[in-house]
C-alpha cells in the first residue's frame, strides 16, 4: 500500500523534479500524509508515468495521490474525468498541492480544468457587452457580479488561487503563466488586480 505525487510537464519546457516535489512533499505533510510518497512523472525524462500510476489503483495498493497541479489536463475535463474515475470508484482521496483544499472531488478538477475553456466563452461578445453595460467595464479575472453588483468569486477563481500559491513559493512568472496556460502578462495583470485582497486574506 502506498500514496503517490504525479508531476507534469510538457517534454520541452523547463523545469526540475526537485523544484516541483517539495510543494508537494509540504502539502502531503499539511494533510496529515506522513508515509513515503512514490513519485511518478511525466515531461522529466525516464520515470513511472500516469498509466504506471493508474496500474496501482486497479491494483488496490494506490491509498492516496498528490497532484502538484492539473495543468496535464488542462482544457481537457471530461479526459481528466475519464482519468480519475478509478480512484473515485476506489475512494482513493486526491489532493492537488498547488490548491487550498485538503481533499478535492473529480467533479471540482473537472470544472477547474474546463475553467479558462468557460472563460472563453464569458468572454464571448455577447456576455462581455452586457457585462459593460451593467457595470461599465468588465469585472477581473476570477470574480463576476451578483444580483447586487458585488464582485464575488466565480469558477475562474480556483486560478487566480493557484496563482498566488505558486507566487507565494517563488515561482517564476513564466512557470506560473505556463501551470495556468495563460500569457505572462495576463499572469502579471491578475497578480497585480488581486494581490491587495490576497494581503488581506482573501480565500
Amino acid at each position: 500500500m502506498m500514496k503517490a505525487v504525479f508531476l507534469w510537464k510538457p517534454y520541452d519546457a523547463p523545469g526540475d523534479v526537485q523544484e516541483m516535489l517539495p510543494v508537494c512533499i509540504e502539502k502531503a505533510r499539511s494533510i496529515g500524509w506522513n508515509e513515503e510518497l512514490k513519485l511518478f512523472s511525466e515531461g522529466y525524462g525516464k520515470g513511472k508515468s500516469w498509466d504506471d500510476l493508474m496500474a496501482l489503483a486497479h491494483n488496490d495498493t494506490l491509498t492516496g495521490v498528490i497532484l502538484h497541479d492539473i495543468a496535464k489536463w488542462h482544457g481537457k475535463g471530461e479526459v481528466l474525468s475519464r482519468s480519475l474515475a478509478i480512484l473515485d470508484e476506489k475512494k482513493i482521496p486526491v489532493s492537488v498541492a498547488l490548491m487550498d483544499y485538503t481533499e478535492v472531488n473529480v467533479a471540482t478538477l473537472k470544472v477547474i480544468a474546463d475553467s479558462s475553456k468557460y472563460y472563453s466563452r464569458l468572454r464571448s461578445k455577447s456576455i462581455r457587452v452586457g457585462m459593460k453595460q451593467k457595470k461599465g467595464g468588465r469585472p477581473p479575472f476570477g470574480m463576476s457580479y451578483d444580483e447586487n453588483r458585488n464582485l464575488v468569486p466565480n469558477e475562474q477563481w480556483p486560478i487566480v488561487q493557484q496563482i498566488f500559491s505558486m507566487k507565494a513559493n517563488d515561482l517564476p512568472i513564466s512557470l506560473i503563466a505556463q501551470r495556468v496556460a495563460l500569457p505572462n502578462q495576463k499572469v502579471r495583470n491578475i497578480i497585480k488586480t488581486h494581490e491587495g485582497r490576497f494581503k488581506a486574506g482573501a480565500p
